[in-house]
């Protein structure tokens, strides 16, 4: 098979084998699936998956569907396909004990503690998630190794690594129709960062959508990108061995779902038929969000695929039954300060809805919130912040005005008090308030049917089993760092002038590991493998495995890919970011792996970190400032259109752009900034200042702030959504 499309011998015949599957975001869009010609359809329950805004299901319509999918010769996968927090473990076992018993066909996983406990249910079969980062045939060894039946291959690849990456007896499956995403799935942190609500737990608000300020040459959408549309390539995918094609759309509804599933069948099922036909039925599949269609990846044409967008469709909205799924599509939602928190939360005009009441109280060092709902009340602090551009900011009475406005998660606002209405909250406080109270009212209204009840094997039983915190950690959250984390050109420098006992090195190749280790002096160097690397990428990493091996020198492994080459080069293993751990169990399972200690997810508050500690059964990482990589992608972004400047959305967040071993990364331009808050319940080995993406890394590491001043913590002082 040729990059520009040639079909090698028998693609037309390969192409008729290929399983197609299809999106349930509801019951009704079930149906459609199947009876529009899907081979397979994925779902989830209503708790524990990556599309929390979708309808899904809960227990008993999970039954219902499987019995219904089972009538009709069908597949069904059950998607639990995000980082699970460590009061959610016992759940995750159970809705695996469910499925497993009601003969699911495949859970799709990304957290290592769902891979642990899937194990223990030898008729449940696993597949990777797209949230896994698979991104080339290393992974895919790596998913072998784990016993993982199926792996859903990274959006970013092209036909050869695809081709690469599906030649062992590890299925593979691509998305063939839906949205795109700007950063590698499962590598980004900017809707969590802006707003705690993160896409590795299925709330992302999709900022990467709206007009980013500061663009210096072509579109201010530069991060929205068109969506995907291969129906024309089907046997080119089918000559690469990949095993299933997947349509995207949990979020869109049954009528968008028949016609998808309906073109996509015919595509397969005649494989020379009419491909302009096909493509201009494709055309207004998009139509819902307006975009444009690319199949440029496969291709390696990573340029001009994202910021031009279509007019919206000519068909009016009540005669085009896709555009019903509009509303709920979360690539179409600008995430302005009044909506993108609460608007998709709504219900009908607020009418006869219940009441919430709301007290926000400004303190000396803290904002003080008090929200009680249906009998339960919740509280939270969230720190002051310094207000540089108040025509941005949002007073506190103006926020309590909007909440009159507007109904929020079906509830509307009751009585709402604050000491000081006139104080102002900069972009980014005002939409995590607004975070805070939605996560309240859906905790408050989150009903038994919403939660899986079903018993436990005593194999499941005996892996939630709680361990004592490992004896080294014993660091607690403000005591003094012990680990710097450095790109390969800031390490001799820095380590010139700053003694510390370890350090993390990122970017380093075979050929510039001795000139670190030269400059490290008494310093321990940890190698860090990238998070994201493709097939060309291989040889390097192997290389510099080798030449870690020779010196005897740690790994710290940040993808499923760097942890079976690692494996193979022998080398000392530690899990990085890449491989962070939310729950005890996830951290056990690495060390089963070979991993002598794990890194705590950056995503997490202060009661998850509590949480997981106090059992964390290896040696943890916990960083505590620094400019963390919110996106990684492989899109070809011109430097004219970045280098330099500072991208800014209407939330405020800030960010800069630069190159790392090929990829563009995104990092904020302020860090977050953990070093002067004190819990002695968050124990851990190491505290890491995290100084790659630093203008300054020195005055960095030396501007620790004083205690009571305040920097932006991250999701420490906000619940992880």
């Amino acid at each position: 098979m040729d990059g520009d499309g040639t079909m090698a011998d028998g693609g037309a015949d390969d192409a008729r084998r290929l399983e197609l599957l299809a999106p349930a975001g509801d019951p009704e869009a079930l149906v459609a699936a199947m009876e529009s010609g899907a081979d397979a359809v994925y779902f989830g329950l209503k708790t524990l998956n990556a599309r929390r805004r979708a309808v899904n299901f809960n227990v008993e319509q999970f039954r219902a569907a499987l019995a219904e999918v089972r009538g009709r010769g069908k597949k069904a996968y059950l998607t639990l396909n995000i980082d699970v927090a460590e009061r959610e473990v016992g759940q995750a076992a159970r809705i695996l004990a469910l499925a497993s018993e009601l003969g699911v066909d495949a859970v799709l996983v990304r957290d290592p503690a769902v891979l642990a406990l899937a194990r223990e249910l030898p008729d449940l079969a696993v597949h990777f998630s797209t949230q896994a980062a698979i991104c080339n045939s290393a992974d895919v060894a790596a998913a072998g190794a784990l016993q993982v039946a199926r792996v859903v291959l990274a959006r970013e690849m092209t036909l050869r690594e695809i081709a690469a990456a599906s030649k062992g007896p590890v299925e593979t499956e691509v998305f063939v129709q839906g949205a795109l995403c700007f950063c590698v799935s499962g590598r980004c942190l900017l809707s969590s960062w802006a707003g705690g609500r993160s896409g590795n737990r299925g709330a992302c608000t999709s900022p990467c959508r709206v007009p980013w300020s500061g663009v210096r040459a072509g579109a201010p959408t530069i991060f929205s990108m068109r969506d995907l549309c291969g129906v024309h390539r089907l046997s080119d995918l089918a000559a690469c061995g990949v095993r299933a094609l997947k349509i995207e759309g949990r979020l869109k509804n049954a009528a968008w779902v028949r016609r998808a599933v309906s073109l996509y069948r015919e595509a397969i099922d005649l494989p020379n038929g009419d491909t302009g036909r096909w493509r201009a039925a494709a055309d207004e599949l998009a139509a819902y969000a307006g975009r444009q269609l690319t199949c440029g990846y496969w291709d390696a044409e990573r340029s001009e695929l994202t910021g031009a967008a279509l007019g919206r469709g000519r068909t009016s909205p009540s005669s085009d039954p896709t555009k019903a799924s509009a509303a709920a599509e979360a690539d179409d939602q600008p995430p302005n300060p009044a909506a993108s928190q609460g608007a998709d939360d709504s219900s009908g005009d607020g009418e006869g809805l219940p009441q919430y009441d709301l007290e926000v109280r400004v303190e000396e060092r803290s904002i003080v919130c008090r929200l009680t709902c249906l009998g339960q009340t919740t509280t939270w602090t969230m720190p002051k912040t310094v207000v540089r551009r108040p025509h941005k900011a949002v007073a506190i009475g103006s926020m309590f005005e909007r909440l009159e406005a507007a109904p929020l998660a079906g509830f509307e606002l009751g009585l709402g008090e604050t000491n000081e209405p006139d104080y102002l909250l900069v972009p980014r406080a005002y939409n995590a308030m607004l975070d805070m109270v939605s996560a309240a009212l859906r905790r408050a209204t989150k009903g038994p049917s919403d939660q899986v009840r079903h018993p436990l094997p005593s194999q499941l039983q005996a892996l939630l089993e709680k361990r004592e915190p490992h004896s080294l950690n014993r660091l607690h959250l403000g005591d003094r760092p012990t680990r710097v984390r450095l790109a390969q050109e800031q390490a001799a420098e820095f380590l010139t002038h700053v003694s510390i006992g370890e350090a993390v090195v990122e970017g380093l190749s075979a050929e510039s590991l001795r000139r670190v280790l030269g400059a490290a002096r008494s310093a321990t160097v940890i190698v860090a493998l990238p998070s994201v690397f493709f097939e060309a990428d291989i040889p390097g990493v192997e290389r510099l495995l080798a030449s870690c091996a020779r010196v005897g020198a740690t790994v710290e492994v940040n993808s499923w890919g760097g942890w079976h080459l690692a494996r193979k080069a022998r080398v000392r293993m530690e899990a990085g970011p890449g491989l962070a751990v939310l729950n005890s169990l996830a951290a056990r399972e690495l060390g089963r792996l070979g991993m002598r200690s794990v890194t705590l997810s950056l995503e997490a508050g202060r009661r998850q970190w509590e949480e997981l500690t106090a059992c964390c059964p290896l040696p943890c990482s916990l960083t505590v400032f620094g400019r963390p990589s919110l996106m990684v992608s492989r899109v070809a972004v011109a430097d004219e259109q970045v280098r330099g400047a500072i991208l800014e959305d209407r939330r405020g967040v800030r960010l800069r752009a630069r190159k790392e071993a090929g990829l563009w990364v995104f990092r904020p331009d302020e860090p977050f900034d953990l070093r002067n808050v004190v819990n002695e319940r968050i124990r851990v080995r190491h505290l890491v200042v995290d100084l790659v993406g630093s203008p300054d890394p020195l005055g960095d590491w030396h501007d620790v702030p004083l205690p009571g001043w305040e920097r932006f913590r991250f999701n420490y002082d906000r619940s992880l959504t």
